[in-house]
């Protein structure tokens, strides 16, 4: 798989989760199991924003850069799915603030692949 793909394959789990954020967010709430409330709404579509940035971010970056530079690109996409990842099982074992569900297992290990793909693929010479 060459890491445009990955790359797009990010742009769209991004954009889900945006989607979610921006226009559903009782819906991602009631899975947690939290009471809504206009403050927790607000901050759901702040980061809705933030993930569609990301989303954007990862769809144009094949375009915009050449092989090196997607390369570099996609170490750093590393380390963002690294952070998405330590927060996600923080709050699935730790502070128990994600209930455990079939979603929040789902979202974990999507993170972690597109992070093993960013990592695998831009340390090879025909990444793009």
């Amino acid at each position: 798989m060459k890491l445009s793909i990955i790359f797009r394959l990010q742009a769209a789990f991004a954009a889900l989760w945006a989607i979610q954020l921006l226009f559903l967010p009782q819906m991602v709430f009631e899975q947690y199991e939290w009471t809504s409330s206009e403050p927790l709404i607000a901050c759901a579509q702040a980061c809705g924003v933030a993930m569609l940035s990301l989303a954007l971010l990862a769809y144009g970056l094949p375009n915009w850069t050449n092989e090196e530079q997607l390369n570099a690109a996609a170490k750093f996409f590393v380390i963002i799915a690294a952070l998405f990842t330590l927060l996600q099982v923080y709050h699935i074992f730790v502070s128990k603030a994600a209930p455990g569900s079939a979603m929040d297992y789902i979202s974990l290990v999507a993170t972690v692949l597109l992070g093993v793909g960013f990592f695998l693929k831009s340390n090879t010479k025909a990444a793009s």
